[in-house]
């Protein structure tokens, strides 16, 4: 006898709504430049592999990595961002995918070239949700990877001068509207 078997949800909102609070908790922090609350919702010994590549293995050096950030490279910076979608892999494992816009001290628009998304790996511990693993990586369009491209492709002498030449744009008065 062939038994009909019912599908069965294994995530429920409230799983799901604890999970999408990480990340605006996570914002939250950046945004008043607290690394210990920024790391709080991650596991004693998450994996974190930041937008450039370092890979942090626990909260400790999720907080001292982004503690130096805060206090100098990203000081002042603003994030504001979105959960793409969450999806349970089981009733104590889920993927979260987020977006995130970077508004630069002083400025009052995101810089696009600062846009990144992040994957994170939630894990259930009794009754709460932490992250055991997170990816953060740059949004790139497909017409930035080209000029990416065609610039790695000049001499050394030649990314020089193209740098020179757009660090002496960047420096000059904006032109009024």
């Amino acid at each position: 006898m062939i038994t009909k078997q019912t599908k069965t949800a294994i995530g429920n909102a409230a799983d799901e709504a604890a999970i999408r609070a990480i990340h605006q908790q996570m914002t939250d922090a950046w945004n008043v430049g607290d690394a210990e609350a920024f790391a709080s919702g991650f596991t004693e010994d998450a994996d974190f592999i930041a937008f450039e590549g370092t890979h942090l293995k626990g909260r400790l050096e999720i907080v001292s990595f982004h503690h130096k950030l805060f206090e100098g490279p990203v000081k002042g910076t603003r994030i504001q961002g979105e959960v793409k979608f969450v999806r349970f892999l089981s009733s104590k494992l889920a993927v979260m995918h987020g977006a995130i816009q970077v508004t630069l001290p002083g400025e009052s628009e995101p810089s696009p070239g600062r846009n990144s998304m992040q994957l994170f790996v939630a894990v259930k511990r009794g009754k709460d949700w932490f992250v055991e693993a997170m990816q953060n990586s740059r949004t790139l369009t497909v017409e930035l990877q080209y000029f990416l491209d065609d610039f790695d492709s000049l001499t050394p002498e030649a990314q020089m001068e193209v740098t020179s030449l757009a660090g002496s744009l960047k420096q000059e008065a904006p032109i009024s509207k």
